[in-house]
């Protein structure tokens, strides 16, 4: 290729038009070495990268994302909605939630506390804004909605071995447990509702959840609400974070001697490795776990556990609140500040359930560049929890569904949520060519729509994956039962299994180092009787011995 003008040239050309278009026209003959021609693997090689870059934008301008942060309760809820919406799309779509805390949840969705300054495109909690918060995030969105989506109970789990049977506790034994009044598992006020426990001469150890969390907030304000004389005062033994220098108030003065854990996974994990340790944690993780279960007394009298049928369904009906769960969908920006399932009456009911709730800006037409495509995103996902088909799958995760009547409402405020100009809402394909309907969570076929369609979740397309893992879960699920009633017939042949009782397990010790000693000796005696043998043996001729 012809080489670039030289710098004498090029100022030459500056005289006339006539000089600058032959310098450009005529190259010399013999061009300057300071200016060498583009090798020819050098704009090949820019060529590569225009085109990749070209592609990259082309990808990018149909890429959608999602980022939501908050509880963890529901966490695992959330990653498999997720995980099935970015499977049925044709267009990339990435979704993430970061089960970082209700507390958490709730400064994302604040974020710098400036108008459009969140840090997430959505939060989710298991307690509804307090009123400073309330008013914090108003400041931020305009208006937001608190749309509760599943029903869900906060228990009481520990790792005693299971020979010992069951645990019943009250609201009184908790908070002297929790606040280290009571530090032994065979404590005299333990063992009165507990005869089975006499000989669990063992440590209490109190795991507790760090930084912001529902779960806290909903166990200290249980536990106030029921035994003030133990737990209290309000303002320093209520809240969903620890009390420190900058946080005086509404916060949890814990012991020292409790154990910190970072979200209901640290929770479930610390017990599973640290015998006779008790906890709190949302059922979903506790039940999953295999924790053992503290059996509570309820506001009708009686000793409940989490997995007790109907335990947290009878709840949602029965809340209280100045508007209440079932209020109009057109209430939903208003506080839900005052909404309790606290200790509702009931035979079979769990005292400490709750909603969870996902926190929406109902006014999104303020986004703008990408913000845009995420804010149909929001909308689609939430819709998506509200059907039928994922409220199906929450008994899985060890949650209840809402009750229809609330549900008809939470699905008709998600539905009103206004997106920005220019914004393509998703639509939902159930059935082959059929439009899901997003007011009663089932299919439509009085409506077809097109499921190659570039904005369509189609339940169609799937992976190969999640075939494998249905399969491996029935699998599981079936070798899970077979261990319990192996268990079962275990504890029914032996009620207590020597190695769980701490006496016996000292007696079992001593007996093994016992029949350790004997055998020694006994070879000691032999080892003696080998060598005198050997050194009877008959010499040989030259004087050794014969072996």
């Amino acid at each position: 290729p012809a080489g670039f003008p030289s710098k004498e040239e090029t100022c030459r050309s500056s005289d006339t038009p006539r000089a600058r278009s032959q310098a450009f026209s005529r190259p010399s003959p013999d061009p300057p070495k300071t200016h060498d021609a583009m090798p020819r693997s050098t704009a090949a090689t820019l060529l590569v990268a225009l085109a990749i870059c070209i592609a990259a934008a082309g990808v990018s301008a149909q890429h959608h994302e999602l980022h939501g942060s908050g509880t963890t309760n529901p966490s695992k809820f959330f990653w498999k909605v997720m995980d099935l919406m970015e499977e049925r799309s044709r267009t990339p779509v990435t979704m993430t939630y970061r089960a970082v805390g209700s507390g958490t949840g709730i400064k994302d969705f604040i974020g710098d506390g400036n108008s459009g300054g969140q840090y997430n495109h959505f939060g989710s909690g298991d307690i509804p804004f307090n009123t400073a918060e309330y008013a914090a995030a108003n400041a931020v969105h305009t208006s937001f909605i608190q749309v509760p989506f599943v029903i869900g109970g906060i228990g009481f789990f520990h790792s005693v071995p299971a020979s010992y049977g069951e645990i019943d506790l009250t609201a009184c034994l908790l908070a002297k447990i929790f606040n280290r009044e009571i530090t032994r598992w065979d404590d005299a006020e333990i063992v009165a509702k507990n005869p089975n426990l006499a000989s669990l001469d063992q440590p209490i150890t109190v795991a507790r959840r760090v930084e912001g969390s529902s779960s806290t907030s909903l166990i200290t304000k249980y536990l106030y609400q029921k035994c003030d004389e133990v737990w209290g005062p309000e303002a320093t033994m209520v809240g969903k974070e620890p009390c420190s220098a900058t946080k005086t108030s509404s916060c949890v003065t814990w012991p020292s001697d409790t154990v910190e854990a970072q979200g209901s996974g640290g929770i479930s994990g610390y017990l599973a490795e640290n015998p006779y340790s008790i906890s709190y944690i949302d059922n979903g993780h506790g039940l999953s776990s295999g924790l053992g279960e503290i059996a509570l007394e309820n506001a009708d009298g009686n000793f409940v556990k989490p997995s007790t049928e109907d335990a947290v369904a009878g709840a949602a009906l029965g809340s209280t609140g100045t508007l209440g769960a079932t209020r109009q969908a057109s209430l939903y920006t208003s506080t839900w500040a005052d909404v309790t399932l606290m200790d509702q009456a009931g035979e079979s009911t769990w005292p400490i359930c709750t909603f969870s709730y996902m926190y929406i800006e109902n006014d999104m037409s303020g986004w703008t560049g990408d913000d845009i495509k995420s804010a149909a995103l929001v909308k689609a996902f939430a819709q998506f929890v509200l059907s039928e088909e994922a409220q199906d799958m929450l008994p899985e995760f060890g949650f209840v569904g809402l009750p229809n009547d609330i549900l008809l409402k939470a699905r008709t405020a998600v539905n009103a949520i206004v997106l920005p100009a220019g914004a393509e809402a998703w639509t939902f394909e159930k059935d082959t060519n059929d439009l899901l309907d997003m007011q009663t969570g089932v299919t439509d076929a009085t409506q077809s729509i097109i499921g190659q369609g570039p904005l369509i979740f189609s339940s169609k397309r799937s992976a190969y994956a999640d075939y494998e893992r249905t399969k491996l879960v029935a699998k599981v699920a079936a070798l899970q039962a077979q261990v319990t009633t192996l268990q079962a017939e275990h504890v029914t042949l032996h009620p207590r299994a020597w190695y769980d009782d701490p006496t016996k397990q000292i007696e079992g010790a001593a007996a093994v180092g016992a029949l350790g000693f004997i055998f020694g000796f006994i070879g000691l005696v032999l080892g003696a009787v080998a060598m005198t043998r050997v050194k009877g043996l008959a010499k040989n001729a030259s004087g050794g011995y014969q072996i």
